[in-house]
């Protein structure tokens, strides 16, 4: 048995090296989620909002196959190929952290809402219902209209995972909207 699965590994190594797209796939497959694990462990909890192990993962791939295709790695073991994309998990979610942490990214330098935002927090009254739809409307100016949509689902507790799932699009066009929004709202809520 262990013979067996020996050789099933080395065949996704020998596929992997022929760039096999089906080899290709079950790296992806068989990696994925334990490296989106590993770096969310790795996430200072302050940055969850910004981003998240899944955010990481598609960065270490994108990395991992464009440098193999490029012939930078010689790989001829699954443990090799474990090692090499746990470092590399490693070192881009520290580059991540690091990018969160910097100057104007800074997410220690987040502010609470202002107090006259307070009336999120109880039963709006028509008039700061109609005052909310405006800045929404302001921030959604201009934007695609899946803006609209992402900003919804987020409101309602979805995951960019989720949200990609449900409207068809990239989980990275979903984390750029998201992005953009939220840098919308900081303005709006900084000049009120």
């Amino acid at each position: 048995m262990e013979q067996q699965e020996s050789q099933v590994r080395q065949t996704l190594i020998d596929g992997l090296n022929r760039q096999d797209e089906n080899a290709v796939g079950r790296v992806f497959a068989l990696y994925s989620q334990r490296l989106a694990r590993l770096a969310a462990g790795k996430i200072d909890p302050r940055l969850d909002r910004r981003f998240d192990g899944e955010d990481v993962v598609q960065s270490v791939f994108r990395t991992f196959f464009r440098r193999h295709e490029e012939g930078d790695f010689d790989i001829h073991s699954d443990q090799q190929l474990c090692n090499l994309l746990v470092t590399i998990t490693i070192f881009k979610t520290r580059t991540y952290a690091r990018r969160h942490t910097a100057d104007k990214r800074d997410v220690a330098a987040e502010q609470e809402l202002p107090e006259h935002f307070g009336f999120l927090a109880q039963d709006p009254r028509p008039e700061d219902a109609i005052a909310l739809w405006e800045e929404v409307e302001l921030v959604l100016a201009g934007l695609p209209q899946k803006a609209g949509r992402i900003l919804a689902a987020r409101l309602e507790g979805k995951s960019k995972s989720e949200i990609a799932e449900n409207l068809g699009i990239s989980r990275q066009t979903v984390h750029r909207l998201c992005t953009l929004l939220d840098e919308r709202l900081r303005e709006r809520f900084d000049t009120v």
